[in-house]
C-alpha cells in the first residue's frame, strides 16, 4: 500500500484578489510562504519518503519549504500534477467571470474528466516509482478536490491552501483517509487499472460545491481556482 498526502499549496496573490489561477505560474506571497512553513504543525506526524509537486512554482515553492522543515527528499515534479487550465478565465476576477460563463464554460477550459484522469494517472505512475512508500504530492485545488471527489462519490468544497489530504492505493483499491485535515474512511475498488475514467468527476462540480458552511474559513481566496 502507497500512502499518498495531497497538499494544496500556500497562498498566492491571485488566490488573495480571488482571481482564475489555474495553469498560470504564480508564486507564493508572504502569507503562502507562511502557509507552507506551518501546515504540518497540528497534524501527527508521519515519515514521508519523499515530496513531489507540480512544475507550477508556488507549488513547487511550497514543497521545498515543506521538505526543508521536515527533511523530506525532494524528489522533484511532475507535469501531470499541473493544475486545470481555466482558458480564458486565467487572470480575471472569479465573481466576473462566472457571471459571463455560466457554469464556468470558459472558452479554451481543459475539460474537467481529463484533469481528474491524469491526477489518477500520475497517482499510479508515483505508486509505481514508490511502491510502498509514503508520498507527500504538493499540487493545486481543482486538482485536489477532482480526485477526492470521485473517490468518495460526492461534491466537494474548496480544498484550503497548504492543507492535508490522505489517499492509500493498494492494487485497484483506493482509499481516502482526509480530507484537509478531516479524518475521513471511504475506500472503492475499481474493476482494474485499465479502466478509464476510473472515477467520474460531473460537470457540475468544476465550481466548489456549496457545502459545509464554515470549513473553507482558512482560505482568504475563499475557492479553489488555483
Amino acid at each position: 500500500m502507497t500512502l499518498f498526502g495531497l497538499v494544496r499549496h500556500g497562498q498566492t496573490d491571485y488566490n488573495l484578489k480571488n482571481l482564475f489561477q489555474g495553469s498560470s505560474d504564480i508564486p507564493l506571497n508572504a502569507t503562502g510562504i507562511a502557509q507552507a512553513h506551518a501546515a504540518f504543525d497540528e497534524l501527527p506526524a508521519v515519515d514521508w519518503d519523499v515530496v513531489i509537486t507540480s512544475p507550477l512554482q508556488r507549488a513547487e515553492q511550497t514543497g521545498r519549504i515543506i521538505g526543508e522543515d521536515h527533511r523530506i527528499p525532494f524528489g522533484g515534479t511532475y507535469a501531470r500534477l499541473v493544475e486545470i487550465d481555466w482558458g480564458a478565465a486565467e487572470g480575471h476576477a472569479v465573481e466576473e467571470m462566472e457571471a459571463t460563463y455560466p457554469g464556468r464554460s470558459f472558452p479554451g477550459r481543459e475539460d474537467h474528466q481529463a484533469v481528474a484522469d491524469r491526477g489518477y494517472d500520475a497517482l499510479e505512475a508515483l505508486e509505481e516509482r514508490y511502491p510502498g512508500k509514503k508520498v507527500l504530492v504538493v499540487a493545486h485545488g481543482t486538482l485536489i478536490r477532482f480526485l477526492l471527489s470521485g473517490i468518495i462519490e460526492q461534491p466537494m468544497p474548496s480544498i484550503p491552501n497548504a492543507t492535508l489530504s490522505l489517499v492509500e492505493l493498494e492494487g485497484i483499491t483506493w482509499r481516502v483517509r482526509m480530507i484537509a485535515g478531516a479524518e475521513v474512511d471511504h475506500a472503492v475498488k475499481v474493476v482494474s487499472r485499465a479502466q478509464n475514467p476510473r472515477f467520474f468527476v460531473e460537470k457540475s462540480q468544476l465550481a466548489p460545491a456549496q457545502i459545509a458552511a464554515g470549513t473553507d474559513r482558512s482560505n482568504p481566496a475563499g475557492g479553489d481556482t488555483a
